[in-house]
């Protein structure tokens, strides 16, 4: 369903006290979306994988064909494959379509 798209991953909270939170916005592309386990896998680029807190609540903006869609979640993992440096995020927050009307 979302394979193939961009999505934009900012962190918006902390959840270990006195952990790094880091304000920037990564550009990646979704790799893999399994609805049943609400898992999305995402190619990160160039950005080093320890930047990707696991301590830490992200807000995913897919960039889908119709309008963006956000998601909360965490990062469940981190790890080098063949296609590149891959993250898994795991969705706890609905989908949203983001009205821009």
């Amino acid at each position: 369903m979302y394979e193939e798209c961009s999505a934009d991953l900012r962190m918006i909270r902390m959840i270990k006290k006195g952990g790094f939170f880091d304000d920037l916005s990564y550009h990646c592309k979704i790799i893999r979306y399994i609805e049943e386990e609400e898992s999305i896998y995402l190619l990160t680029g160039k950005v080093d994988l320890p930047t990707f807190s696991l301590d830490g609540i992200y807000e995913c903006i897919i960039q889908a064909e119709d309008a963006p869609v956000i998601c909360t979640g965490t990062i469940r993992d981190r790890y080098w494959s063949k296609a590149g440096r891959v993250i898994l995020f795991r969705v706890e927050n609905g989908f949203y379509k983001n009205n821009l009307n």
